[in-house]
């Protein structure tokens, strides 16, 4: 038997374990790829709206992926080495030289990266047509891309995950070579010393995370942002002293208790989860602090997703909206949009018309308008009151951005001068932070609001010839077939013959939701891959352990335990491993979306919540499908009855 069938063997007699890593690492080469494609194709370079901006967040989601790729083998591959030593070792005394043993790793990483790269660039060519149908949708393109997948993106490909894999081959031969024959067969072998923990450092991580949510509960946007990375570092380094002193202090306590402790079930289940948090409490640092990184990303872009449909109304309230200049007859205009309308047999839309004046207001350009035309089409914006005129030269400037307080009126109000090109009129203003009370378009000015009596004297000292007509139409059927129909045919008269400018809700509500939406898409791409890695990091720690939990088990049965009884006793083992560290990530998250919810100054914390029961199912999931994979595979060879 040569070296090569010798290394296929080895990766086949241990394909259980190594089958998380080649399901990780295949699903990681399938994403890279298709976005690869995405990001290289030609239509993708220009030409449409948002090319630019979907480009470049495919390009940062490559290269995020294929970092986190490289130390999640980077990992796997030291996990694998640290199992293998003894066999290593063994193999060494039976006469292999470093140089065979040199090949041999190679080999078997080669047989192991092949089987990556083919799976991975296989099923991703599967599904880069469909993927490419789905960003489509998300652009709002005419046409699909087309189905193109050039020399380029297999050679970025190949390229790229074969230099990771030839750089973890590397280090796993010198984790090897560096040990002696003795070292490479007592690595396994080693005692493990008995469980203590430290007061104080348990003390200190309750700290930091303590610390850590305090700061994140703090009501205030800037005490959020200043609080990212320092939140950040105090609860991870907490998170890990919980894990690793906190558990055992824990565990050590439940020892003690004698009611408690000296029961079946709770004996052994303490008994050997005291032993095995020595070598758990990293990977379950790491699941931990994975979850809640995936769960307040996903959760963070989720709750923009959800938040945006309000917000893009609040930018363009209006249903319709036309501005016409002088030169246009306003009446056939409106009298035309009426009856497509009609036609359409769209109903529910509020009719508003009034005249427009361009001015100034200091430094900032204003459109002038009537207190009427303000008080009836200010429900648009929100259920909240619009702010009332005190006097006769008082005036309200209608903010564009929106806050989260609606209606903040000033304190006092700010005495100004409105000038237009050929009169000038003191006022006395005060704010209305509301939103916007025309649609965006054509210009992002704010709207100064008049008395009718004001403005009435305004418009008689302006020219005909620059005067404006607005008028709007708001309601609650503002999308829908009928309503794309109207707005198609508006879009003709008004876009191409430029007879006025016209604007709706819905072009806004979809341009703004196609890129968050992409980013939604690409988020929830990425973050899989960071799932996949996290679910790995488990099936490695839960497989590593497998013949010494074999002989534990085997040892429980010669002294009378059932087989059921063994069985519940591995599944509630194994569910502390998995469920431990997702129930902290997600308390990590939880306190995440609350910050978030301070800094957005919204609600977003029950949209986070929604993010992680969409986790925890497919979790759950593989948690079921990795146990049953693990008892068959430990009960297996075991001839004591369990099987």
């Amino acid at each position: 038997m040569n070296l090569r069938s010798l290394a296929y063997k080895n990766v086949w007699r241990n394909r259980g374990r190594y089958l998380a890593y080649l399901v990780s690492a295949a699903f990681s080469v399938m994403v890279y790829f298709l976005y690869s494609a995405l990001a290289l194709h030609p239509e993708l370079q220009g030409g449409f709206r948002g090319a630019a901006y979907a480009r470049v967040a495919v390009e940062a989601a490559s290269v995020v992926i294929a970092l986190f790729t490289f130390l999640f083998l980077m990992y796997s591959s030291a996990a694998f080495a640290r199992f293998r030593m003894k066999e290593f070792g063994l193999l060494s005394l039976l006469g292999l030289t470093r140089r065979q043993m040199v090949r041999l790793i190679l080999w078997e990483n080669l047989v192991v990266a092949l089987s990556a790269l083919a799976i991975g660039l296989s099923v991703g060519l599967l599904f880069v047509k469909l993927f490419f149908m789905a960003v489509s949708a998300l652009l709002g393109l005419t046409q699909e891309l087309t189905f193109i997948v050039g020399g380029a993106v297999w050679y970025r490909t190949i390229v790229v995950f074969g230099s990771f894999f030839l750089i973890v081959s590397f280090v796993s031969l010198r984790s090897v070579l560096r040990r002696s024959i003795i070292e490479l067969i007592r690595s396994r072998r080693k005692p493990k010393d008995a469980p203590v923990f430290s007061r104080w450092k348990t003390l200190l991580g309750l700290a930091l995370v303590g610390v850590g949510y305090a700061w994140a509960c703090v009501p205030h946007p800037v005490a959020v942002l200043l609080g990212v990375v320092p939140v950040t570092t105090l609860v991870s380094v907490g998170t890990y002293l919980l894990m690793r002193e906190g558990a055992t202090a824990l565990l050590t306590r439940l020892r003690r208790r004698e009611r408690f402790f000296f029961r079946p079930r709770p004996f052994l289940i303490v008994s050997q989860s005291l032993f095995k948090m020595q070598e758990n409490h990293r990977s379950m640092t790491a699941v931990a602090l994975l979850v809640a990184v995936i769960l307040s990303a996903v959760g963070t872009i989720y709750a923009v997703y959800a938040q945006l449909g309000e917000r893009s109304i609040a930018e363009a309230p209006h249903a319709l909206q036309l501005v016409l200049p002088s030169n246009v007859e306003s009446e056939t205009e409106i009298a035309l949009v009426q009856k497509r309308l009609a036609t359409h047999d769209v109903r529910g839309l509020r009719h508003v018309r009034t005249a427009l004046i361009q001015g100034g207001l200091g430094e900032t350009d204003v459109y002038v308008l009537p207190y009427s035309m303000y008080a009836q089409a200010h429900w648009a914006q929100g259920s909240q009151a619009p702010v009332k005129l005190e006097a006769g030269d008082q005036a309200i400037l209608v903010h564009p951005m929106v806050l989260a307080q609606r209606v903040r009126p000033e304190a006092a109000p700010r005495r100004q001068t409105l000038r237009t090109s050929h009169a000038e009129m003191d006022v006395s203003v005060v704010s209305d932070y509301s939103g916007r009370l025309l649609n965006g378009e054509p210009g992002e000015r704010a709207t100064l609001v008049l008395s009718d009596q004001r403005f009435a004297q305004l418009l008689g000292l302006t020219p005909r010839s620059e005067r404006w007509s607005v008028a709007v139409w708001s309601g609650p059927t503002w999308r829908g077939d009928a309503i794309e129909r109207v707005i198609a045919a508006l879009d003709t008269r008004y876009v191409a013959e430029r007879a006025g400018w016209f604007t709706n809700s819905l072009a806004h509500y979809h341009g703004s939701m196609r890129e968050v939406g992409l980013t939604l898409f690409i988020g929830i791409f990425v973050s899989l891959v960071f799932f996949a890695a996290t679910c790995s990091l488990l099936y490695f720690r839960l497989f590593t352990e497998i013949d010494e939990d074999r002989m534990y088990y085997r040892k429980l049965n010669e002294l009378g335990l059932g087989r059921q009884e063994i069985y519940r006793l591995a599944r509630l083992q194994s569910a502390v491993l998995f469920v431990v560290p997702f129930a902290v990530g997600l308390v990590h998250s939880t306190f995440a979306m609350n910050a978030l919810g301070a800094l957005v100054m919204r609600t977003v914390l029950h949209l986070g919540w929604m993010v992680a029961l969409g986790y925890l199912v497919i979790y759950l999931l593989y948690f079921g499908a990795t146990y049953g994979l693990y008892w068959r595979t430990m009960a297996a060879n075991v001839r004591s009855g369990l099987v």
